[in-house]
């Protein structure tokens, strides 16, 4: 049973004064007492940053641009703090990923290598204390990681004042986060903050006591994450690199990786292995999807082992050549992604190299400064996690959970899923309910699939079941439900002469690799199959119009009928 891990709701009264207080805390001169200290003279090491930045971004630094996404202003006159610039624009400067992109590009002369001392002087000096946007803690974690990995752009040995004033600044910016970390909600913020802790006391001497309590907090922010039922690859892949970096750190240090690196590492390593599809790359579960590069730069390889059949909250099928993976719990919390997905028991499927049902796709991608929305437009970003952009069962064309957090009330969708998994020598099968449409209309949806031991066969049905104690019932008025199958890119289908069935081809990279499977359905009397349009979003954010194919009917709650369906390959060449 996966249970919901939060009830949608935004910050309450009581927290949102407390963060007021707090911010008013930052501010005061008693904080500033608290971060002072001793001067560090050194760091104990500098890691190699193993996530390469953009060489494009640094070409453009080194020429006198800070520009990302779009946007610049002219390095040594622009404001740093103009706030009609775009969020991820400021988001880069405050985290200081331009020095990761300067690395990428490196300076090819004494002139260009002050570009960067300039650019961290201006921003320190503008900067000194406590800045709510420019403090913030993960930007801060960020920055820190940053600053240590590119320490040598960033520190020249002739100039001994710049020197000192950085190294003071990353001290009592990881004295920050010490305080800071304790207060924060589980997520993606908390999880960069306490990664800027851990490097910043694992490479400023003297921090030994500091260390013990940031390894403690890194090993529940990876937890946290990991013990979620269905993390999003992206957030996976994103505390992958920051897990690279740690090690990293380790290295420089000459000190063994600790527990709560290597551990993350491994259990990362294992989720993102058991959502691979037979392409290598995990479908764009809520959010989007990592990067090739990503994945190949933390060794995710197809893995069917006992590890990869436990992939959290998703349910992976593997028979022959072909691999089922179908999301099977409620959508991540706000605080745990950008773009939770309305997709409770939608599924993907492949065959080999070849998508065959997929997803509309994530509207995010994977940045070295953190997760990125694609260029689309707002209307398409949203309509991407909609329970219809999946492959799955929609009711009343409603998104089986919402996807905005309710202020002040329970959110509306999906609370609980129950799961029954069972491999037998001749396929298997999983079963799953949830409860998404229970409050406005009465009805759980359930869906079966069985996947045949040789992946030649999967069989799927999709029922709407009566939920007891429910005050609201839809009653003997008919409501519209859909069951959608969107196909891969490059899919050619064609209905079937009798309307219940389609065949579906797809071209593989290779001829040899091209795939035919058929499609066949019982439809219930008032029920019918039809070939649609739709589109997918790759990890670029690139859209490609395809095709889906759609059961369309209305059913009402006192005789809901079962809607059963099967996919059989016919040919592989």
């Amino acid at each position: 049973m996966h249970r919901r891990s939060d009830d949608g709701r935004g910050p309450s009264l009581v927290e949102r004064i407390s963060d007021r207080l707090a911010e008013a805390g930052f501010r005061s001169p008693i904080h500033r007492m608290r971060l002072k200290g001793r001067f560090p003279l050194k760091l104990l090491g500098v890691p190699e940053d193993p996530v390469p930045g953009d060489a494009d971004r640094g070409a453009r630094l080194m020429a006198g641009r800070l520009y990302h996404g779009g946007y610049g202003v002219a390095l040594a006159t622009g404001a740093l703090d103009l706030r009609e610039a775009p969020g991820p624009w400021r988001r880069w400067v405050h985290g200081w990923g331009w020095l990761r992109d300067a690395a990428a590009h490196p300076p090819a002369n004494a002139a260009e290598a002050q570009r960067i001392e300039t650019l961290a002087r201006r921003w320190l000096e503008r900067f000194p204390d406590y800045d709510t946007e420019a403090w913030a803690p993960d930007l801060t974690g960020r920055r820190i990681m940053m600053a240590l990995a590119h320490a040598p752009l960033l520190i020249p040995r002739h100039d001994h004042v710049h020197r000192s004033a950085v190294l003071n600044a990353i001290a009592r910016w990881t004295r920050h986060l010490d305080q800071v970390v304790k207060r924060m909600p589980d997520g993606p913020a908390r999880r960069d903050a306490v990664a800027g802790l851990f490097a910043g006391a694992l490479l400023i001497p003297g921090q030994d006591d500091r260390l013990a309590r940031a390894e403690a907090l890194l090993a529940h922010a990876c937890g946290e994450l990991l013990a979620a039922g269905n993390a999003p690859p992206l957030e996976l892949a994103a505390l992958g690199d920051t897990l690279l970096l740690l090690a990293a750190c380790h290295a420089a240090r000459g000190a063994r990786v600790s527990s709560a690196v290597a551990g993350g590492l491994e259990r990362v390593r294992a989720r993102l292995a058991a959502l691979l599809m037979g392409d290598g790359m995990p479908a764009p579960w809520h959010g989007g999807q990592p990067s090739p590069a990503q994945m190949a730069r933390l060794g995710i390889a197809p893995d069917d082992s006992a590890l990869a059949q436990d992939p959290g909250g998703y349910v992976r099928l593997t028979g022959g050549s072909c691999v089922v993976v179908m999301d099977a719990s409620p959508p991540p919390s706000l605080r745990q992604t950008k773009a939770p997905h309305a997709s409770t028991l939608a599924f993907v499927m492949s065959d080999g190299a070849v998508p065959v049902i997929v997803s509309c796709g994530g509207a995010f991608r994977s940045a070295p400064e953190g997760l990125a929305p694609l260029a689309l437009p707002d209307v398409l970003a949203d309509a991407l996690r909609a329970t219809a952009a999946h492959s799955t069962l929609v009711l009343d064309d409603c998104n089986s959970t919402r996807l905005t957090p309710a202020a002040g009330r329970r959110s509306v969708g999906v609370e609980e899923v129950a799961v029954e998994l069972r491999r037998l020598p001749q396929g298997t099968l999983v079963e799953a309910v949830h409860d998404g449409y229970r409050g406005r209309f009465g009805l759980l949806h359930q869906r079966r699939l069985w996947l045949a031991a040789d992946g030649s066969d999967l069989r799927g049905e999709d029922r709407l079941l009566p939920a007891s104690g429910v005050r609201r019932l839809i009653g003997g008025e008919a409501v519209p439900v859909a069951v959608r199958f969107h196909l891969a890119p490059g899919a050619v289908a064609s209905l079937t002469e009798d309307g219940s069935g389609a065949l579906i081809r797809i071209a593989g990279a290779r001829p040899r690799d091209a795939v035919a499977w058929s499609f066949r359905a019982r439809l219930p009397p008032g029920f019918r199959l039809s070939i649609d349009e739709s589109v997918t979003v790759d990890w670029q954010g690139e859209v490609r119009a395809t095709r889906q194919l759609v059961l369309l009917g209305a059913v009402s709650r006192a005789e809901p009928p079962a809607l059963a369906w099967a996919l059989r390959r016919q040919s592989r060449r």
